[in-house]
């Protein structure tokens, strides 16, 4: 620590002391302190959170790139030690997640990836666009006469969870309880929560850790035609098989991942799009435009703003001296915004040339295994609403708010209306 204070006398960037990424004004917006960091200091540290703060995209895509020397080790750790009454609450429940995806190094973790790249079969997505569609489908005709809506309760919330369970093999009526069990965890895991709070998000925790192991078992029993069976199944040439410890951690995370994500990915986009009312009318006119326009909204608001590394040896970031085994905050949502990669970046543009380079999903070997998913959904979804609901525009003196928590990042509440007689545009849909 005292090694660290010496390096942070040396060069003062004035945010070490003022960083607060559970401020209700950073939450609300933390992009206007991510241009004011990025434009002072490629890196500074959080006395706050003993993390070393990374600011700029090319030292982040760097990072991400050098697993040597920056590890995933500390990506799913606690940002705060948790009480002993939560300590205890977790052994209860026997929670004990080993490393799996994305906080473990190779080698290791290619054998992992590899398996797992065998169980998400590219055959499994492609089949999964006619259920997506039907789903957007369906809500669309449960909302559509109303006249208006709350985006995130009556869509965003539900239909990636209902995507990623029939994926998984998990029954539809569990959508509350897996929701409830994915909260927990990133508040426990990302938040700040008091004494009281960690021992309610234990629960949840341990409650969901649970429901993953019972779910891993009765695949190993009786497997079927889902993820979670080809996971205990998936063999590659002399590789050991994922143990059912492995199985199961990597179960954890998809039902936290592979909903909670995509439900942020939905509530950005239609808020930056329905914000935006010529780009939305765009999309309406021409939907070859949507898949471009995702991956603006992932740069713009990414639905992960803030990723985590160790470093495995001294180390310079930015010409910035970082000493060993130092935890790094990666800024995602301001390497996402920054002008020497992205030009007028606090610019929204369906049209972006290199809306694609953004790092929302990671980069290198850790990669997001879910990102042509998250992908198909979004397209899905904005394809039916911008050709039935063109009329589409959000409900006016409304406050976004968002999760008190460092990482994941999407409004829970998002208020739109309609005309009932809203036209349908006649347009044929995109494959791309």
């Amino acid at each position: 620590m005292s090694e660290q204070l010496d390096l942070i006398t040396a060069e003062p960037s004035g945010f070490e002391e003022s960083f607060d990424p559970f401020a209700e004004s950073y939450l609300a917006n933390p992009y206007e302190f991510f241009k004011e960091a990025r434009e002072v200091t490629p890196v500074f540290y959080s006395t706050k959170l003993n993390y070393w703060v990374v600011t700029r995209y090319r030292d982040i895509r760097q990072i991400l790139e050098n697993p040597m020397v920056f590890s995933a080790s500390n990506t799913l750790s606690l940002l705060k030690q948790p009480c002993v009454a939560a300590e205890q609450i977790l052994t209860s429940y026997n929670f004990r997640p080993r490393p799996t995806l994305v906080n473990i190094d190779p080698p290791a973790h290619t054998r992992v990836r590899r398996l797992a790249n065998i169980a998400f079969k590219p055959r499994r997505l492609a089949a999964m666009e006619p259920f997506i569609r039907g789903l957007a489908v369906r809500f669309i005709d449960q909302l559509v006469a109303r006249g208006k809506a709350d985006l995130i309760h009556d869509l965003a919330w539900e239909l990636p969870a209902l995507v990623i369970f029939k994926i998984l093999g998990v029954p539809d009526e569990d959508v509350p309880r897996v929701k409830a069990g994915a909260q927990s965890r990133i508040l426990f895991m990302f938040g700040n929560p008091s004494e009281s709070e960690q021992c309610a998000l234990a629960r949840g925790m341990g409650v969901f850790w649970h429901y993953a192991e019972e779910l891993v078992a009765s695949r190993a029993q009786e497997p079927r035609e889902d993820f979670t069976s080809d996971l205990v199944t998936a063999r590659d040439g002399d590789l050991p098989a994922l143990t059912r410890s492995e199985v199961t951690a990597i179960i954890f995370t998809l039902l936290i991942a592979g909903h909670e994500t995509t439900t942020n990915l939905l509530g950005n986009a239609f808020f930056r799009l329905l914000s935006d009312r010529p780009q939305w009318e765009s999309l309406c006119l021409d939907p070859s435009l949507i898949p471009n326009a995702i991956e603006e909204v992932l740069r713009m608001d990414s639905s992960i703003i803030t990723w985590r590394r160790k470093t495995t040896r001294e180390v310079e970031i930015g010409g910035v001296p970082v000493p060993a085994d130092a935890d790094l905050l990666l800024l995602l949502g301001s390497a996402n915004r920054d002008p020497a990669v992205f030009a007028d970046p606090e610019r929204f543009d369906v049209r972006r040339s290199n809306a694609r380079e953004h790092i929302s999903f990671g980069h290198g070997a850790h990669f997001c295994l879910g990102a042509p998913l998250a992908r198909l959904e979004a397209r899905l979804v904005l394809e039916e609403f911008t050709a039935r609901l063109p009329g589409l525009r959000l409900a006016h003196n409304q406050s976004l708010r968002f999760s008190p928590n460092i990482s994941v990042r999407g409004p829970r509440s998002l208020l739109a209306e309609w005309r009932g007689d809203s036209a349908h545009v006649s347009r044929p849909t995109t494959n791309s």
